[in-house]
């Protein structure tokens, strides 16, 4: 939870050297996204229920996301497919929540879903990359730097949420502890990515590289 913190600090340090008709977006989804998680552990400690605030935060983390790769992204078809991917989540995720499991239940689905199509969407800006390398320094772009820790945290625990609900079940709490310590470890790899990102962003860059955080 608290990893959330560092790339909200670095988006509120860095506030100038967003792009102003980014950053209020950016600073929404840092907020949304930490609040909620805020509000998930609250809920897990005190009320003992927080899968309301879980459910929340796949939506936001994926919207949220879907968004930056969507203003990344320069092809029309690379859009048309993010966009494809993003109704694909949208349909996976009402009809867990509608038909099969409700609030109460796993989010197996919608979390695979997730990280179908954000590792998906990654791999996309990957190929953007590779196409035009000569034009672009990796270690100053932003949504490179997002595009690695996205692969590495939805790639690795895609498993970790197709087994969660099926180990708890069996009441093998090791293994489950040991799942969200691993996904923990990427969470903090993602979200210090993600603080880096927004640390490289620089207004006078903006024309040269991608839109979304410079």
């Amino acid at each position: 939870m608290l990893t959330y913190l560092l790339p909200l600090l670095i988006c509120l340090w860095r506030w100038h050297s967003l792009q102003p008709a980014y950053r209020q977006l950016i600073l929404a989804g840092l907020l949304t996204l930490g609040s909620l998680n805020v509000l998930a552990e609250v809920g897990r400690v005190v009320y003992h229920n927080n899968l309301l605030c879980n459910y929340l935060i796949i939506w936001a983390e994926t919207l949220f996301l879907g968004w930056a790769y969507h203003q990344a992204l320069h092809s029309r078809r690379s859009r048309q497919l993010l966009l494809a991917a993003l109704v694909f989540f949208a349909g996976v995720a009402l009809a867990e929540f509608l038909y099969w499991h409700g609030i109460s239940g796993a989010k197996t689905y919608t979390r695979m879903a997730r990280g179908i199509v954000l590792v998906g969407a990654a791999l996309l800006y990957f190929e953007q990359t590779l196409q035009e390398l000569r034009n672009i320094h990796l270690e100053r772009d932003p949504m490179f730097l997002v595009s690695v820790g996205v692969t590495l945290y939805y790639s690795g625990t895609l498993m970790v949420f197709a087994m969660e609900y099926a180990t708890v079940r069996r009441h093998q709490f090791d293994q489950v502890w040991m799942m969200y310590s691993i996904q923990a470890v990427l969470m903090t790899v993602l979200n210090t990515l993600i603080a880096l990102a927004l640390w490289h962003t620089s207004r006078a860059e903006a024309k040269a590289e991608t839109p979304i955080l410079y």
